[in-house]
């Protein structure tokens, strides 16, 4: 699945690709063909879906980016 998420970065309005990798919970993240990092869901021990990410570039706006993407499908409980 591919999603493309509009933010605002600089004051400038930007697009974001994000694309699930093969039906796994890990999703990349690109602006403009450059690869900016990956993001995943992890439920934390309440059950809630936090979404995490190794790269800071992506750290500021990871949950926003997953509660697009929760928004638009349902992502599975893992145990």
């Amino acid at each position: 699945m591919q999603y493309i998420y509009e933010d605002h970065y600089k004051g400038k309005p930007r697009k974001l690709l994000v694309l699930l990798l093969n039906e796994g919970q890990e999703y990349r993240v690109f602006w403009d063909a450059d690869f900016l990092g990956s993001i995943k869901p992890v439920r934390d021990e309440d059950g809630l879906l936090i979404w995490r990410t190794e790269y800071n570039i992506l750290k500021p706006i990871a949950g926003k980016i997953g509660a697009y993407i929760s928004g638009s499908q349902t992502i599975p409980k893992q145990k």
